[in-house]
């Protein structure tokens, strides 16, 4: 099992200062690594179709129109993966909860997102792009530590790499961007389109 997450919004809480209202987290689930090759390969084919260049990262919130973005939702949507994504709307979850650090949301949202999915999740590899090495080491012990506590792992190994050089990680990038655009601009045109492949969409707050 691949499992590849990203995020879409920000972990702040200065909402004066320009922090989101909405942080939203993704991970995309291949229960079969021959699925997962295939969407890769579709990712490759889209370049093509599209005259991009091969080097070309699909970000949903900078740099893709949306044509590319439609196109990209509407050939991905096909392959066969699920995916499973928790909305926090902050400004809610400010007036309940203390305040977290700013690394401390993105644990805590991912920790629920798992232990949610923990009946459809066993020994998966999680790919993440985040850039930080210290916060990508902390997030390894963290997680492991609380999921992989039951006789069932949840999580087998955690990789971090850089989402221009991995397709499934766009993917990921634009199924999140999908999601936090229906949220935080009440536009679902482009969520409609990757609808068919939620496992889950939970919004706590």
């Amino acid at each position: 099992m691949l499992i590849f997450m990203d995020e879409s919004g920000d972990t702040g809480f200065q909402f004066s200062r320009l922090s989101s209202k909405f942080f939203v987290l993704t991970i995309v689930i291949f229960d079969d690594l021959l699925d997962a090759e295939k969407a890769n390969e579709g990712i490759k084919e889209l370049r093509k179709e599209l005259k991009l260049p091969e080097s070309l990262e699909f970000k949903f919130s900078t740099g893709t129109s949306n044509r590319v973005k439609r196109a990209f939702l509407q050939k991905l949507s096909k392959y066969n993966f699920r995916y499973r994504s928790v909305v926090i709307d902050k400004t809610i979850l400010a007036k309940r909860e203390p305040l977290h650090p700013k690394d401390g949301l993105y644990m805590l949202v991912a920790d629920q997102l798992f232990l949610r999915a923990e009946d459809r999740i066993k020994n998966a590899s999680v790919f993440v792009d985040r850039i930080t090495k210290s916060f990508v080491d902390d997030f390894n012990v963290y997680l492991k530590r609380r999921l992989n506590t039951r006789l069932e792992k949840i999580i087998g190994r955690m990789k971090h790499q850089d989402s221009r050089s991995n397709n499934l990680l766009q993917l990921a990038d634009m199924v999140c961007g999908a999601i936090y655009r229906k949220y935080n601009r009440s536009d679902d045109k482009f969520y409609k389109l990757i609808k068919k492949r939620e496992d889950d969409l939970w919004k706590p707050y």
